[in-house]
C-alpha cells in the first residue's frame, strides 16, 4: 500500500493536494523541524505509522517565498530542509517529491534575491547526487495562484492590497514574461506525475505565458481602477525573463490548464475585490 506524507500543511500548495490525497498524512513545522534537530525522531514517526514497510511518497510543500524574509530563514526552509530529507529518503527508503520553481533554469535572475538563490542552490545540490535524481522528483513550477492565502509580498499580493485599499500600485514597464497557474490544476498535474512514477526533474508548464503589464492592466481594467496603476514607475532586472518561453511538460499531454487572467479576475473577486465604485 502506499503511503503518502505532506510536509507544510497550511499553505495553498499543500492544501490543493490534500483534496488530491484526502488520506494523506500531513505534517507542521514543529515536527519536521524536531527531525532535523534529531533524524531518530522521523524513523520513530515512521514507525508509529506504521510505513516503514510501505511505499511512501513525501511531498515537501515547507518553504518559504518571500525574499524580503529572514536569510537564516529561507536558507534552513529552502535548501537544509529539502536536502535533509533527501539524505533521509536513502536511509528510510521513500520517494521525495520537492518543488522548485522554473527561475532555476535562468540561473543569473535566480542569483537575484535570496528566495531564488536558495531554490537554486539546492537545485544545483540535488543535480549533484545521482541518488536523489533516480529515486526522487524535482517539481519546477511557474508561479501559482488560487487558493484562501494571498502572499502580500508577490505580485498579485500587492495589487490585491491595491485594490482593496484603493491605493495606487507602482511597476516596472512589465515587459517580463510569466506563466501563472492555477494551483489546483498544479495539484492535478502534481497527482499525474506521481502516478507515472516520474523521477529526476520535470517541469509542469502551459507554454501560454503572459506580460506582467497584460495582467496588472487587465486586472484594473476589470475593477475599473486603472487610475492606480502606476506603469513604468519601477526598475526590472535586466536578467528577469522576457524572452523564453516553456513548453508544454510532454509527460502531461492532456492536462487541462484554466486560461489566466479571467481566472486571476475571478480569483480576485472571490477574494472580495471589488470594483472601485462599488460601496
Amino acid at each position: 500500500m502506499k503511503r503518502v506524507l505532506i510536509l507544510g500543511q497550511n499553505g495553498n500548495l499543500a492544501q490543493s493536494l490534500l483534496r488530491q490525497y484526502p488520506k494523506a498524512t500531513t505534517v507542521g513545522k514543529d515536527g519536521f523541524c524536531t527531525w532535523m534537530r534529531n533524524p531518530l525522531r522521523m524513523k520513530e514517526f515512521f514507525s508509529e505509522l506504521e510505513v516503514l514497510t510501505d511505499e511512501v511518497d513525501l511531498f515537501n510543500c515547507a518553504g518559504i517565498t518571500n525574499a524580503n524574509a529572514d536569510v537564516d530563514e529561507i536558507t534552513s526552509a529552502n535548501f537544509r530542509l529539502p536536502v535533509f530529507l533527501s539524505e533521509q529518503s536513502a536511509i528510510l527508503d521513500y520517494r521525495l517529491i520537492t518543488f522548485g520553481t522554473v527561475m532555476e533554469q535562468i540561473p543569473k535572475y535566480a542569483m537575484s534575491n535570496p528566495y531564488l538563490e536558495s531554490k537554486l542552490r539546492f537545485y544545483n545540490e540535488y543535480l549533484s547526487n545521482t541518488h536523489w535524481a533516480n529515486s526522487n522528483l524535482h517539481i519546477q513550477m511557474h508561479t501559482l495562484y488560487g487558493g484562501k492565502r494571498i502572499h502580500p509580498h508577490m505580485f498579485l499580493g500587492q495589487i490585491y492590497s491595491a485594490l482593496i485599499h484603493k491605493k495606487s500600485f507602482k511597476m516596472s514597464r512589465g515587459l517580463q514574461i510569466r506563466e501563472y497557474h492555477h494551483v489546483d490544476d498544479v495539484a492535478k498535474a502534481i497527482r499525474l506525475l506521481e502516478e507515472t512514477q516520474q523521477n529526476g526533474v520535470n517541469n509542469i508548464s502551459h507554454g501560454l505565458p503572459e506580460k506582467l503589464k497584460d495582467i496588472a492592466e487587465s486586472i484594473f481594467n476589470h475593477f475599473s481602477a486603472v487610475n492606480l496603476l502606476k506603469l513604468s514607475s519601477g526598475s526590472m532586472d535586466e536578467n528577469d525573463n522576457r524572452e523564453l518561453i516553456f513548453k508544454k511538460s510532454k509527460e502531461i499531454p492532456e492536462m487541462y490548464f484554466r486560461p489566466t487572467i479571467v481566472n486571476i479576475i475571478q480569483w480576485l473577486e472571490e477574494l472580495g475585490v471589488k470594483h472601485v465604485t462599488d460601496k
